[in-house]
């Protein structure tokens, strides 16, 4: 058995020993993964999804949301490779899972503090987020490798189903509440408000570290040694994989159209269509609810014509969405307010297929060896896109003229790239519908006929290491 071939065996024999450390019962997993998704998700409807009120109540301007949207990544996307790779070396990826989550909750402590002690408010709070994408990344990156480590790749569908399941939950609850006390607040007490929501990021941090280290974990299997030849060779054989580049093409454009308006589509809530802090949590709300209705039909889906089908409708909705933003900006107010609410809510459901199967797309289209770095080239290729588009979009918007009609025609611009992302998405399902993801075809032209058995049959009958943990409910 080649070097290769021993390494893929040695992951996988480690991967079924942390799942069947969790046989007695794979829902306790699936619960662990979900309450800490939970806590993770809380984290941040609180804080990062409420940046752009934040910053517009300290004085913050259309340019300057558009910093704060296109800004952030460049952090992400100078330290994730690094730290890939460090990920990739460490026996127990959950460490950095753990270091991530606990930096994360600190930098948004630092972040609430800014209006009490900065001067130009503003600046420094770009200045944060900025720095606050660091840990945020890391932490996606890394409980993605530390998730397939954990997880077989036949129990992936049902765990992270229920995970995205629970925290769409989250979704509905929270962005009420949480926008609700801001409506009730007036004036400066909006501020301190959000303070208080950065402030509770930490002790939230705090739990998602206890439920991680419940995870049934043995470690890593073999940990590679690497050089700058090795990383080029891992870059190389990533970017000669047609499977993973026809994904990367599709998912960049997905991100693109998505990425587009995530300033300018706060500004036509909140200046155009007139939506209150109440109104925007209650949209909030309804689409979650409609995405947790439907998440799982698209697990049924994702079990019958493939995640692939799964990620076309997401990118689907995604077009669908914007088309109601912008037939509403084209009507009366009223109308036009009754209308984005029917219909994103409608939209919105489908952006729970789209979370559910990015990952799993990604999974089956990257080696098992390396992944942590596969998973960082390829998020880093996505902060580029984060980097440029919602700063494109408030340009678009900006050189129409910053009024209601360029706002309406900047949406539009939006729309058409979303359709054609969504074009692409269908064909490149309908073209490898029949296909064995590859993945698995990897394993196989990498190990001999009985070492591929061997690899991907799980072996229920070897004895499996004490857990003291795994006993505990």
């Amino acid at each position: 058995m080649n070097k290769v071939a021993r390494s893929i065996s040695n992951h996988f024999q480690k991967v079924r020993i942390n799942a069947m450390q969790t046989m007695r019962g794979d829902s306790r997993l699936a619960r662990l993964f979900a309450i800490e998704g939970v806590l993770y998700s809380i984290i941040i409807t609180m804080c990062h999804n409420n940046n752009n009120l934040y910053a517009s109540r300290l004085g913050a301007t259309s340019r300057e949301l558009g910093l704060i949207a296109s800004l952030p990544p460049l952090v992400g996307l100078a330290c994730l490779i690094p730290f890939a790779i460090i990920t990739d070396r460490m026996k127990n990826k959950r460490n950095m899972v753990i270091f991530a989550t606990l930096l994360l909750g600190s930098m948004y402590v630092i972040v609430g503090s800014i209006a009490f002690w900065a001067g130009n408010a503003v600046w420094v709070l770009i200045l944060m987020l900025v720095m606050v994408n660091f840990p945020m990344s890391l932490y996606n990156s890394s409980w993605q490798s530390f998730f397939s480590d954990v997880a077989m790749p036949d129990q992936r569908n049902n765990i992270y189903a229920h995970r995205t399941r629970m925290n769409t939950a989250v979704g509905i609850v929270f962005p009420l509440i949480f926008g609700g006390i801001l409506t009730l607040v007036s004036g400066s007490g909006k501020i301190l408000v959000h303070q208080v929501y950065y402030f509770l990021a930490l002790p939230l941090a705090f739990g998602q570290v206890m439920l991680l280290k419940r995870v049934p974990y043995s470690g890593a299997g073999d940990i590679p040694q690497y050089s700058l030849k090795d990383f080029f060779i891992t870059t190389r054989t990533l970017f000669t994989n047609r499977s993973f580049l026809g994904f990367l093409v599709v998912a960049l454009l997905v991100y693109a159209g998505w990425q587009m308006d995530w300033s300018i589509y706060f500004q036509a809530q909140f200046y155009y269509l007139k939506l209150n802090e109440l109104q925007l949590s209650l949209i909030a709300v309804l689409c979650a609810g409609t995405q947790f209705i439907m998440l799982g039909t698209w697990s049924r889906l994702g079990a019958t014509k493939g995640v692939k089908f799964v990620f076309f409708i997401g990118a689907a909705g995604f077009a669908f969405c914007c088309l109601s933003m912008f037939f509403a900006l084209l009507m009366p107010l009223k109308p036009g307010v009754w209308t984005y609410f029917i219909f994103q809510s409608i939209g919105s459901s489908a952006f729970s297929a789209f979370q559910f199967s990015l990952l799993l797309c990604l999974l089956e289209v990257i080696p098992p060896i390396n992944k942590t770095l596969s998973i960082a080239l390829y998020s880093s290729l996505i902060l580029v896109s984060n980097i440029i588009m919602p700063y494109l979009g408030v340009f678009i918007y900006n050189v129409l003229g910053e009024n209601r009609e360029a706002m309406t025609a900047a949406i539009g611009v939006v729309a058409v790239v979303r359709i054609v992302a969504a074009t692409l998405a269908f064909i490149r399902w309908y073209r490898h519908r029949k296909e064995v993801p590859f993945v698995l075809r990897y394993v196989e032209a990498n190990t001999s006929p009985g070492d591929s058995a061997e690899i991907l049959q799980p072996s229920f009958e070897e004895t499996i290491p004490s857990d003291d943990n795994s006993q505990k409910d």
